[in-house]
């Protein structure tokens, strides 16, 4: 076998040289290309691992930031909406301004009903001889522990015949309450309304603000009567006193708006008159009264119908009384027409009790009348009345109000359009459908792990949000155009101190996002330093190797020369 080639120590050395200087030249090479001295952990492990983690939360924050600039752009929208609510606002407060300026001639107040109220210091929740003895936490007790009495007995009744008899005891309360020891002013409330409305509804219970029980009457003006009376077992006092026979009562007033009842009288029947006496003792007087467009009601005025009249010696007060018992027992028609009289004159007149443009009524004699009191006889059409009530007098005469309200109403809508719309991918901070504040919260978050955050809540900014109601009654009063103006006030002064809210979110939300550019600006600076290359300190590498290459090389020439000149030597 031929002997291995045997290389010399110089020649090895030269080699290994050259392999050393090719890597060192491989490395400058590719520090250079990718301008990194660290381009992987083999590198250098620590600033190879401490720049992926400063890299990878530059990376989070990066993804972060579309939030942020959404949240920016949203809370913007929302400001931009606030702002054209408050223009609108200012538009309808001038609306507002407007229709009180116009002159309105009638500055009265629509028809109330009678209200019997307890007196002062009356109150279900006073305690003490002073208020009605409720306990110290102002319920009563209805329990009759010991088998003693404890009931609240009294009737009401108005002026057309409606009477309900109100019983608190405990069987009637034990439907609805819990513990009858302690019976709260809401539950004896709720009790008197549930059986005033078995009586057909004809009044209301409630309570005024210091706890005194209240009854109002349905119907409206001076026809309108109540009478509250305590009655035999009325042990409990719940205003009224606790004894028998306390009897409190009211009537209601009439509108002084300008509108007025609709009203027929009859012609003057001498027999009628204080000189005279008018006979049912035979024959009939019956008439047929017509309430608007709707049914008749026949009055039977006949000593067969009601044995009153079968005298000689009746009046107009008579005849009056007969007619309203009649309408009092027709439900359909009770409370809404009555009858009066002049006993000096000689006449029956009827009305409606309310008041308005609405109300008409039509009195006709009956078909099987013989007698006339004031509407002829039968078959007679010549004395039939028919008369129409009024409307308030600005509204009649005031048109331009209620074009004014009008466009109150209109700009109101647009409130609401604006709100509705002043959303942003989504996000609306200006409206909600519901009453949860979550529904549209902005949650932004400022890093990674959420740790640090902001929460921008929004409004519900609408018309009914801001506290602003729809008009009813086209401006017609002033009291009506005064809490219109005063409710877009306090509207207008709402939307200020939310346009700051926004304002001081929407800064904070902008110094996030500043903070978070330059943040991430930071992270990767960092990164970049660690693992960075010198441009200049590899340049002057790579032209040292590269010299370090050339010298190599050329001893490596110089070694096999020597070599070179022995095998010469060996040939010769």
């Amino acid at each position: 076998m031929p002997s291995d080639i045997t290389l010399s120590s110089a020649t090895r050395q030269n080699l290994l040289s050259l392999q050393d200087t090719a890597e060192l030249l491989a490395t400058t090479q590719s520090r250079l290309s990718t301008q990194k001295k660290v381009n992987s952990a083999l590198d250098n492990p620590v600033n190879y691992f401490a720049a992926q983690g400063l890299s990878a939360r530059s990376a989070d924050l990066l993804n972060l930031m579309d939030g942020i600039a959404n949240g920016v752009q949203t809370v913007q929208a929302a400001n931009q909406g606030i702002t054209r609510i408050q223009g609108l606002i200012d538009a309808a407060k001038s609306a507002a301004q407007q229709a009180l300026a116009v002159q309105n001639t009638s500055a009265g107040s629509t028809a109330t009903g009678a209200v019997v109220a307890a007196a002062n210091g009356k109150s279900l929740l006073a305690t003490g001889s002073s208020g009605t003895g409720a306990a110290a936490d102002g319920t009563h007790d209805y329990s009759g522990a010991n088998g003693t009495a404890a009931a609240s007995i009294f009737s009401v009744t108005d002026g057309f015949g409606n009477a309900a008899t109100v019983t608190l005891d405990r069987n009637r309360l034990a439907q609805n309450v819990k513990d009858l020891s302690k019976v709260t002013s809401t539950e004896i409330v709720s009790q008197i309304n549930q059986q005033l409305s078995q009586a057909g509804g004809f009044a209301a219970a409630s309570l005024t603000t210091d706890g005194r029980l209240t009854f109002t009457s349905t119907m409206t003006g001076t026809d309108a009567a109540l009478k509250v009376a305590t009655l035999t077992g009325n042990t409990v006092d719940v205003g009224f006193g606790a004894n028998v026979g306390t009897t409190v009562t009211a009537t209601g007033i009439d509108s002084t708006d300008g509108s007025a009842k609709a009203s027929v009288s009859g012609a003057t029947i001498t027999a009628l008159g204080a000189a005279s006496n008018f006979d049912l003792t035979s024959g009939d007087a019956s008439i047929s009264v017509q309430l608007g467009n709707g049914l008749t009601k026949t009055i039977n005025l006949n000593k067969t119908a009601d044995a009153s009249l079968g005298v000689a010696t009746l009046k107009a007060q008579d005849i009056a009384t007969a007619i309203n018992n009649q309408l009092k027992s027709d439900t359909g028609i009770s409370g809404k027409v009555v009858a009066t009289y002049d006993n000096v004159a000689g006449t029956v007149s009827l009305r409606t009790t309310a008041a308005g443009g609405d109300q008409k009524i039509t009195v006709t004699s009956a078909s099987t009348s013989t007698k006339d009191i004031g509407f002829g006889i039968g078959g007679d059409t010549t004395k039939a009345r028919t008369a129409a009530g009024a409307g308030a007098t600005a509204a009649n005469g005031n048109n331009q109000r209620a074009v004014l309200a009008q466009q109150f109403n209109d700009l109101l809508t647009q409130i609401s359009q604006t709100a509705q719309d002043a959303r942003y991918q989504g996000m609306n901070l200006l409206y909600r459908t519901g009453s949860d504040p979550k529904e549209n919260t902005l949650h932004l978050q400022f890093n990674e792990k959420d740790s640090s955050f902001l929460e921008i809540k929004g409004v519900k900014f609408d018309a009914m949000g801001l506290g602003i109601t729809q008009v009813t009654g086209n401006f017609a009063s002033n009291e009506e155009i005064k809490t219109a103006t005063s409710q877009l006030t306090n509207a207008a002064s709402t939307l200020r101190s939310q346009a700051s809210t926004f304002g001081s979110n929407l800064t904070v939300v902008q110094n996030r996002q500043n903070f978070t550019k330059h943040m991430m600006n930071i992270l990767d600076k960092g990164a970049s330093d660690l693992t960075r290359a010198d441009l200049n300190e590899e340049t002057a590498n790579q032209q040292a190797l590269s010299l370090r290459n050339s010298l190599s090389i050329s001893a490596l020439s110089l070694a096999n020369q020597s070599q070179q000149s022995i095998l010469q030597l060996l040939r010769g």
